[in-house]
């Protein structure tokens, strides 16, 4: 659901965005209340890293054979508008996009309430 590939140095990488692209993001001391304004502050950094993880994610055991982030940054070097280009803003909403899906919608956040007590007369 939240996949795509990229083609790049004569190899077809594969990048799945998930749970685990969150815990490297952690990994590497970004809290997830700081990513919004992280790659912001510094994109030609958090971008790349975040597509690296999706390929991390994606390829068999979560080993990266065969993949490593400077295939990232080629990519983006030869892709049309490179790092803001289309095809970078796409992966780069589909990895938004799987963290918005996976928060607590309204309904599922909502507390139980407990039922009032009814006082009992003497």
């Amino acid at each position: 659901m939240y996949s795509t590939k990229i083609e790049v140095n004569n190899k077809v990488i594969p990048i799945r965005f998930g749970a685990y692209v969150l815990k490297c993001i952690a990994d590497d001391g970004v809290k997830l209340q700081e990513l919004g304004e992280r790659m912001q502050d510094n994109p030609a950094d958090m971008f790349p890293k975040i597509i690296y993880y999706g390929a991390l994610n994606a390829s068999e055991g979560r080993r990266g054979d065969n993949v490593n982030i400077n295939d990232i940054y080629d990519w983006l070097d030869v892709i049309d508008g490179g790092l803001f280009g289309e095809e970078a803003s796409k992966v780069i909403e589909l990895f938004t996009k799987q963290m918005t899906d996976s928060l607590p919608k309204n309904g599922q956040a909502v507390q139980e309430k407990k039922a009032p007590q009814k006082k009992m007369k003497a």
